[in-house]
């Protein structure tokens, strides 16, 4: 599928592209929709959905419990693209339309628009980085060996909080860190959320 604005996605989620497909096939009844965006709104501000309460969806809906399923995460992930906009690139009317193009109905797309602004939600934070810097230091003896000219990285990282963290690490183990991040940011965008 191709959407036109990323104000909300680098790389859309196979969740929400699940949910835009089938929103737009008119699958999904409009009152379980609202339902599961009651749903996550509930779930981002930190409060529980009880058994009964997915019982009573499942019970009212013709859908399979999977489908609920993935509906749920793609409504979720959606309300929490929302909610992770930075608020100098907030603005209602586009995250308003990229959410129709995804297949929400106006009522529905106005409503997760709002949320942004009526709520606050209990999204933990990772630390942000404000300041790298970085050197390279070479240890050339020792008290114990007279010639070493062996390489060391030593990274200062002042983290937005205020607190400073300091890493000296050898370049093998540098390389095997960097090796390790792209790993890891590999299979975060194939991972099916």
């Amino acid at each position: 599928m191709n959407y036109t604005s990323n104000l909300l996605f680098v790389t859309v989620p196979k969740s929400v592209e699940q949910l835009s497909k089938q929103l737009q096939s008119k699958i999904v009844d409009p009152l379980i929709l609202q339902t599961l965006i009651d749903f996550s709104v509930r779930y981002w501000k930190g409060e529980e959905i009880c058994h009964k309460e997915w019982e009573a969806l499942l019970k009212n809906s013709y859908l399979p419990l999977t489908m609920i399923e993935n509906l749920f995460s793609g409504v979720l992930n959606l309300t929490l693209a929302v909610f992770q906009i930075p608020e100098k690139l907030f603005t209602p009317e586009l995250v308003l339309a990229e959410l129709i193009q995804f297949g929400l109905a106006v009522e529905q797309a106005e409503q997760i628009t709002k949320l942004k602004t009526t709520s606050a939600p209990n999204i933990p934070k990772l630390p942000k980085l404000n300041h790298v810097k970085w050197r390279i230091d070479v240890t050339i003896s020792t008290s114990d060996v007279s010639r070493i000219l062996e390489p060391w990285i030593l990274m200062e990282i002042n983290l937005e909080s205020g607190d400073q963290k300091t890493v000296h690490i050898p370049v093998a183990q540098f390389h095997s860190l960097r090796y390790q991040v792209a790993s890891c940011l590999n299979q975060f965008s194939k991972m099916p959320v």
